[in-house]
């Protein structure tokens, strides 16, 4: 026992001492106004902000220049026939009006004779029938002007529901990262010094906090490939509310006669018994290296349910793949390494500390049927395949 104390302590000293991590510290403490006003990873504030950059009569000093490259972009594929982004520069577009939550819709873009419906999906998902009833609304109100749906998400991906996809064109906040690049490289001298730290720390906030790809996201994966060891037994050891929240998780998911799996913070893992026994621990997605696994874990005001293949060797995946297409409901996974064929989502901000855990696991006594009639569904199918597992 002593042994591994002192090993845990050498671990912990030299990470505290690797100049690496004293200069992501120093990074850090640059001053960014959108994370101080925590703004982040708050989808209002963002539209609120795109919206400015959007309006040719904004006080950005910017004119129709944001404007006009991200008309170009949207316009520079086949889904619009009555638009090319060839004839974007001959507009004019100092009478376009940019509307925050238009019927609820995120931002509406009104120029002449055409209209430009924005839906902006951070973190949250989509719920019921959203795309299709703004589709609608716009339709309704502007019969006689050409319309363009775009769904603007972190990665550009498509609606879930492939109605809605025909209908609504990507965009990525990677494509609006390039855009305020683009615009800096070419404009720098003629901006304010003020509107440049704003587009300067917005950029940071896209391309490290949406993102995850900023020089700072790869020195902090450096960091962590080098002392991984040494991070994971601190994170283990922080009190905090997201601890409090998955205790909540865990107790229902013991109460429920389920086995707990691989934990990092934000998210509870478990599976069945029976699944327990035979899921191969083959995979290179957690610590305790299940090859499948369900997942119960929060976005900001979101819980989720989803269950997951993990990378790892292809003859497990392939088997519990086919095992669990075959349950009522699955969806055909979209990635290649992580596979999830179920996705469920309820509402609620469980890092709200108005919120008591009493409250918390009134929620989850309510979602909590749902979430059994999945499992029980994929441990059926997959339990169909216990031999296959077990020679794989």
């Amino acid at each position: 026992m002593t042994n591994s104390i002192d090993e845990t302590k050498n671990l912990l000293s030299t990470f505290i001492k690797d100049p690496e991590l004293e200069g992501l510290e120093i990074q850090l403490r640059h001053p960014n106004i959108f994370s101080v006003l925590k703004f982040e990873n708050t989808e209002i504030r963002h539209s609120n902000f795109i919206s400015w950059l959007l309006d040719p009569n904004g006080n950005h000093g910017l004119g129709d220049l944001f404007l006009k490259r991200f008309l170009k972009d949207i316009f520079s594929n086949q889904k619009y026939d009555w638009m090319n982004e060839f004839a974007i520069d001959s507009l004019d577009l100092d009478d376009t009006e940019v509307k925050r939550e238009w019927h609820n819709i995120d931002l509406l873009i009104q120029c002449k004779g055409f209209i430009v419906c924005i839906e902006n999906k951070l973190f949250a998902g989509e719920h019921s029938d959203q795309l299709k009833k703004y589709h609608e609304t716009v339709d309704t109100y502007y019969k006689d002007y050409k319309k363009a749906f775009i769904y603007l998400t972190p990665y550009g991906i498509e609606p879930e529901k492939e109605e809605d996809a025909k209908l609504w064109r990507t965009y990525s906040y990677d494509d609006i990262a390039r855009n305020i690049e683009t615009i800096m490289s070419l404009y720098s001298k003629d901006l304010a010094d003020k509107v440049k730290g704003y587009l300067e720390d917005y950029l940071i906030a896209i391309r490290r906090d949406i993102m995850k790809e900023s020089e700072l996201n790869e020195l902090a994966r450096t960091i962590y490939r080098s002392h991984k060891e040494a991070i994971d037994f601190i994170k283990d050891n922080i009190p905090d509310r997201l601890e409090e929240v998955l205790s909540v998780f865990e107790k229902k998911i013991i109460e429920s006669g389920w086995i707990l799996g691989s934990k990092n913070k934000g998210y509870t893992r478990f599976l069945t018994p029976k699944l327990n026994k035979i899921i191969p621990r083959k995979g290179t997605g957690w610590r305790d290296k299940e090859s499948f696994i369900f997942e119960l874990y929060f976005w900001p005001k979101v819980i989720k349910f989803q269950t997951v293949i993990s990378p790892g060797e292809e003859g497990p995946r392939k088997i519990i793949n086919d095992a669990i297409s075959k349950a009522k409901g699955a969806k055909t996974p979209r990635g290649e390494d992580w596979l999830v064929h179920f996705i469920l989502k309820w509402p609620i901000d469980v890092t709200d500390e108005a919120l008591t855990n009493n409250d918390i696991k009134k929620k989850l006594d309510d979602i909590w049927p749902k979430i059994t009639e999945v499992v029980l569904s994929v441990e059926k199918e997959i339990l169909l395949k216990e031999n296959e597992l077990s020679q794989s």
